[in-house]
């Protein structure tokens, strides 16, 4: 047994009452932190692919044998090296509300405190993790208090919020033309990282950078000779789907050391030719279809990986009472090299007519949820024009929490890209 962990029993959660499974980090029924368990070792994610059968994507940073892997024995750091030793039981100079712990870090945002040199300690930055350069976001990770970009057909942002001390969403947005001299692919990305967690700052901008060098180099190696694949020029988009999210997952999973909790960020991308949308996920980020033309026919296409919708799903609570509830927030997948096992979500649909998709953080969702509501702030000066609305929407209603969101126009059916 892992020195320090009690029995192979769950721990029972002090803020809610419920066991939790033996190994389990977090109460599934509130969030909280549980004492430590042992658990079983962790399984290989059932179902996952390693490399698309058609679009030959890989993981754009393989790890080289001098690397150690999420998996491996990293020494400890002692107390006399500690940077948040000699801060112990002094204000967070991060959020300025909670206080350094025992462990260097804050009670409150689980930020590093800075050593005697003024840096923090603990996580890199996700600048100083992108130094290889997995991709370019088009925008400095560290420097993320407000963002933008578009490409042509699709525009991105992302805020701090009023409330937030610090940016831990990302987003990748891109347009790669295809071969044959057929529409373009546009890739959009969208994580959220696990403010509880030190170094999801980074977690979330290396996934997005992730996601779109593994695009990048799907279009690179088409398979123009399969007939199946001739709308979307050689790519299979559903398994670049699922290759995307593997790699994120692996790229993420790479920030783990041994001592620590496992930066984490929750992740849903979009993928999208023509008429043709291929959306995958992890977590409770979320994807709408929005037809501003009429908002009612606009739909959510994602379901939360949280309690409050499992919970609606198997019939204990009726939505309002779940989303009222204090675990609703609650996510019960991430991203993360201690998450749970198991592929990404994947949905595939051909647009019946015009529409706009929409991948987003629950900075946005939370204060607007309503796919018509959403629909209804799509702006006819364009999408840059959309997400500035979008986001000063949520910005209004409070903005309790970084807000992030892409936009991407699509074609319906028989319609030119």
């Amino acid at each position: 047994m892992t020195p320090g962990t009690t029995t192979t029993d769950g721990a029972v959660c002090a803020a809610c009452g419920e066991r939790g499974e033996p190994g389990d980090r977090f109460c599934e029924g509130c969030g909280a932190a549980l004492p430590a368990t042992e658990g079983p070792p962790p399984a290989e994610r059932e179902g996952t692919r390693a490399r698309p059968v058609t679009a030959r994507a890989s993981s754009p940073t393989p790890a080289s044998p001098e690397s150690p892997g999420p998996d491996a024995d990293v020494p400890q750091q002692t107390d006399d090296h500690d940077p948040g030793h000699a801060a112990v039981g002094r204000p967070c100079a991060s959020c300025g509300e909670g206080t350094i712990a025992d462990d260097g870090f804050c009670d409150d945002c689980g930020r590093p405190a800075p050593d005697a040199t003024g840096s923090a300690g603990g996580p890199a930055t996700a600048a100083q993790v992108m130094a290889s350069d997995p991709g370019d976001l088009g925008y400095d990770p560290d420097d993320r208090d407000h963002a933008e970009r578009s490409v042509e057909g699709a525009a991105a942002i992302t805020d701090v919020g009023r409330l937030r001390a610090a940016n831990e969403d990302a987003f990748g947005l891109d347009r790669l033309p295809l071969a044959e001299g057929g529409p373009d692919l546009v890739v959009g990305v969208v994580c959220d990282g696990v403010a509880s967690v030190p170094g999801s700052a980074a977690a979330s901008a290396v996934a997005c950078a992730t996601v779109l060098a593994t695009a990048r180099d799907a279009v690179a190696h088409p398979d123009p000779a399969d007939p199946d694949l001739a709308d979307t020029g050689g790519v299979d988009l559903t398994e670049l789907a699922y290759v995307c999210a593997d790699a994120a997952v692996d790229a993420v999973s790479a920030l783990a050391h041994a001592g620590r909790d496992s930066p984490a960020c929750t992740y849903v991308s979009s993928l999208v030719v023509g008429d043709v949308l291929v959306v995958s996920w992890i977590g409770d980020s979320r994807a709408y279809w929005l037809v501003p033309d009429e908002p009612e026919h606009s739909c959510v296409l994602t379901t939360d990986d949280s309690w409050a919708a499992e919970a609606v799903a198997v019939g204990l609570l009726d939505p309002e009472t779940a989303y009222a509830d204090r675990r609703a927030h609650a996510i019960t997948r991430w991203v993360a090299a201690d998450g749970p096992p198991g592929p990404a979500h994947v949905v595939a649909h051909a647009a019946d007519r015009p529409g706009v998709l929409l991948i987003c953080s629950d900075g946005l969702w939370n204060h607007i949820p309503d796919a018509a509501d959403l629909a209804r702030l799509v702006h006819d000066d364009g999408l840059p024009a959309t997400a500035e609305a979008m986001l000063e929407a949520a910005l209004d209603d409070g903005g309790t929490d970084n807000t992030t969101l892409v936009v991407v126009d699509v074609a319906g059916e028989g319609i030119p890209a």
